[in-house]
């Protein structure tokens, strides 16, 4: 009876040992896995611009003044805002996706990684602005994200303006291929009806798709803007026919000129 509780003991122990190798091996070759995983963002440029400037500024203070550190950290800042987004817009549809066997795990453990690096380089953040300026740390991100939400609105702007220019030079495209050759000679000749319907769609993409940012938006307004004058003066124009129909009435009228409805 003895010898037999003995075996058990020896089975149950050597197995334990077994599973506990099992055990540690696979954890530890899971740690050496997921240490050669990619980081989900690339390199931080921002920030290790801001700590340039930092060491830069401790041997020549005249060289870098407290406003430009400052405009860095705040760019920074920024960086750090649209990652964070970008983190909670797509965490949940992650996770759904590694639940559902469509993605590794190793994926998941590099987005939370790239997660818990970008909360502790927030918190890092507002540690610096407060070094640099007392009581900006609870608001540096505020107005980080008001700028982020402004850029990306002239972003959708500038889109939007492209999309118009694109919108106008096909239409333009679809008119030159429906003329007929005489009709088309007549539309590059000026002063023309047909070159006057065709300057309305004239757009050059590739002007303005290489303009730096914000002056294809200059150029955008004032096209529109033109086309507006155009279309209020045409509404003028067909407004201003109607009085001159009466015209030759009045002067024969003035000249004591019987209408001829009346003579007969």
């Amino acid at each position: 009876m003895a010898s037999g509780t003995g075996m058990l003991l020896v089975y149950i122990v050597g197995w334990g040992i077994v599973f506990g190798t099992f055990v540690h091996y696979y954890h530890k070759r899971k740690a050496r896995a997921l240490a050669k995983l990619e980081a989900w963002y690339p390199a931080h440029t921002e920030r290790d611009i801001y700590y340039a400037l930092t060491e830069l500024q401790k041997t020549a203070p005249e060289a870098v003044p407290s406003q430009t550190l400052r405009a860095a950290l705040f760019r920074r800042a920024m960086t750090d805002i649209m990652r964070a987004v970008d983190i909670k817009m797509n965490k949940q549809t992650l996770m759904n996706l590694v639940k559902s066997g469509a993605m590794s795990e190793e994926l998941l453990h590099q987005f939370n990684a790239a997660e818990a690096e970008n909360d502790a380089e927030m918190m890092s953040v507002v540690q610096e602005a407060e070094k640099l300026q007392k009581g900006w740390g609870g608001s540096i991100f505020y107005a980080a994200s008001e700028m982020v939400n402004n850029t990306r609105l002239r972003e959708l702007r500038e889109e939007m303006l492209k999309m118009d220019f694109e919108s106008a030079n096909c239409a333009r495209s679809l008119m030159m291929e429906a003329m007929s050759p005489e009709e088309r000679e007549r539309a590059t000749t000026s002063g023309t009806k047909e070159n006057e319907a065709l300057t309305k769609h004239d757009v050059i993409l590739s002007s303005i798709f290489n303009m730096p940012i914000g002056e294809g938006a200059k150029v955008a307004a004032a096209a529109r803007a033109r086309m507006q004058a155009e279309a209020e003066a045409q509404k003028k124009g067909a407004g201003g026919d109607k009085p001159a129909d009466k015209a030759p009435e009045t002067a024969e009228a003035a000249d004591g000129k019987e209408p001829a409805d009346s003579k007969a």
